[in-house]
C-alpha cells in the first residue's frame, strides 16, 4: 500500500496537472473557454491541486528522517560520526513543522521543514477545493456568451 501512495501519488499528480496545461493550451488555441468548462477539466483541477498539496505535506513530514531508522528525525542519514547527536523539540502535521535542537533542552531549535511546504500545501488544498466547488456551475457557465 505504501509503495503505491509513493509511486502512484507522484505520477498521478503529474498527469493531472499535465492534463491540465493541456486543456489551457487547447483554451488558448482555440481562443475560446470551453475546453476548460466541463467536469472533467474540474475533476482534473481538483486532483492535480490535491497531489501537489499531499506530495508537498509528504514531503515536509519526512523532512531530516533517517529512512534506516524512523525515529531518528533530525539525525538524518549520518555521514560524519563526530557530530553531535540532534534532539527533536517539537513536531506538528499542520502546519508541517519538525523543530530540532543542539541540545536535550531544546535551546536553539531551528526550524527543519522548508519555508514553501506550508503554503503550498495550503495552496493545492485550495485550489483543489475551489476546482469542486465550480463544478456544478459549470452548466451556467457553460451558457455564457463569451463561452
Amino acid at each position: 500500500m505504501i509503495v503505491l501512495l509513493v509511486i502512484g501519488l507522484p505520477l498521478l499528480a503529474a498527469a493531472m496537472t499535465g492534463a491540465v496545461f493541456v486543456r489551457a493550451a487547447v483554451a488558448v488555441r482555440r481562443r475560446s473557454l470551453r475546453p476548460l468548462l466541463k467536469a472533467v477539466a474540474c475533476l482534473q483541477l481538483a486532483l492535480a491541486g490535491f497531489g501537489v498539496a499531499a506530495l508537498a505535506f509528504g514531503w515536509g513530514h519526512m523532512t531530516g528522517s533517517d529512512v534506516s531508522d524512523p525515529y531518528a528525525r533530525c539525525n538524518g542519514p549520518q555521514v560524519d560520526r563526530t557530530a553531535p547527536e540532534r534532539y527533536l523539540v517539537t513536531r506538528s502535521a499542520f502546519p508541517v513543522s519538525v523543530v530540532c535542537s543542539d541540545g536535550p533542552d531544546g535551546a536553539d531549535g531551528d526550524e527543519q521543514v522548508p519555508g514553501w511546504v506550508n503554503p503550498t500545501v495550503v495552496g493545492g488544498c485550495a485550489v483543489g477545493v475551489a476546482a469542486l466547488v465550480a463544478a456544478p456551475l459549470l452548466p451556467r457557465l457553460r451558457r455564457c456568451p463569451g463561452a
